[in-house]
């Protein structure tokens, strides 16, 4: 296990992420140096779960802002890829970055929506930090779809939830519940969207997924685990705000129940039940018999 150390950064860098959401006013959650608790358990989830240490890491971070998670990750020994839309932010992290010598973390000027592998490559770990909830329902599962094609073992995503279903939307067939929410007014031009810079870059509604329709367009892209991270822990974290981890590998088979092999989550889901009514429960036959 490698030893942790801290890096001295100066002091004009620990005021940038010290203001790290301050343009949302007072009421944003977690802003400034409260930030770091969730800088804290992003870096802990990554040392905990990748396969391999920092230094053997490329590390995508997608609508990275100043940077604070590149830069971090950095440090550490990552190579890093950094990303957003708008610049005003990233370029402050992009100096700081070049004024400690981090020649191991590039930042780019794209839209997460044109990100993929095609032109970036591959990564280990792949962040999607406060980003995933300003994109509508017509691009989130597209991005999620192009996350994983470039993520090669893990996906962290810290998003704001829909706490209720209140709309459908439907992808490939798969119907997901969720909210809608307004990012800009309808007449709003694209000169004033895109300076806000925590809201979306130009769409004028975003969706926000509920709990669970998050973790099946997750499956539903291609992840093979989905977890919920508690800890470290985040005071004050908001109840509609998570964080959640998904892992890319190969689906397991099972010796000991090989009904479940090869089949789909729906189609399992529709077998259980079929097994817990009660003529099929009295009759003792497995869930896929006769079928």
């Amino acid at each position: 296990m490698s030893e942790e150390m801290i890096h001295e950064l100066d002091a004009e860098a620990l005021e940038l992420f010290a203001k790290k959401g301050h343009e949302g006013g007072p009421k944003v959650a977690q802003g400034g140096l409260a930030n770091g608790v969730k800088v804290r358990r992003i870096m802990q989830l990554t040392a905990d779960l990748a396969r391999r240490p920092f230094a053997e890491l490329r590390i995508l971070d997608l609508g990275c802002g100043e940077g604070v998670y590149a830069i971090e990750a950095a440090l550490r020994g990552a190579q890093v890829v950094a990303l957003d839309a708008r610049t005003q932010r990233m370029e402050r992290g992009a100096a700081c970055a070049r004024r400690h010598g981090l020649d191991n973390v590039r930042f780019i000027q794209q839209d997460v929506r044109m990100a993929k592998r095609e032109a970036l490559g591959s990564f280990d770990v792949v962040y999607l930090l406060g980003l995933l909830y300003h994109l509508d329902a017509s691009d989130l599962f597209s991005v999620l779809e192009n996350v994983h094609a470039m993520c090669s073992d893990l996906l962290i995503i810290d998003t704001l939830i829909s706490l209720t279903p209140e709309e459908q939307v439907v992808w490939r067939g798969v119907s997901y519940a969720g909210r809608r929410h307004r990012e800009h007014g309808d007449e709003d031009d694209l000169e004033l969207r895109r300076s806000r810079v925590l809201k979306s870059i130009d769409n004028t509604f975003s969706f926000h997924l509920t709990r669970e329709s998050l973790v099946r367009a997750l499956a539903g892209a291609g992840f093979t685990s989905i977890c919920e991270c508690y800890a470290p822990f985040e005071p004050g974290k908001a109840a509609d705000r998570i964080t959640m981890v998904a892992g890319k590998g190969n689906p397991v088979l099972l010796s000991t129940y090989p009904w479940v092999n090869h089949k789909s989550e729906d189609w399992i889901a529709q077998e259980l039940a079929l097994a817990d009514s009660p003529d099929i429960a009295d009759s003792g036959e497995r869930p896929d018999q006769g079928r």
